[in-house]
């Protein structure tokens, strides 16, 4: 389950329409929410490219690891 964490009101002058059009997509019940999920995902896009820059880094990236995990 996911931890419950602290809202806070902020205002931001945004494009009405993409922000309908955002729920409309996500089919979120409010703007709000819809808003929230786009944050949440924004977010996690930009830990899996930094992971799989990390991966990259190191060089692993692209082997083959089949049956390296025994």
């Amino acid at each position: 389950m996911a931890k419950a964490r602290a809202l806070d009101r902020k205002n931001f002058i945004v494009d009405e329409s993409k922000v309908k059009r955002l729920r409309r997509i996500l089919r979120a019940p409010s703007e709000s929410e819809a808003i929230r999920v786009a944050v949440d995902r924004a977010l996690n896009a930009e830990k899996a490219v930094a992971a799989l820059e990390r991966l990259r880094r190191r060089g692993t990236w692209g082997r083959n690891l089949v049956g390296t995990l025994r």
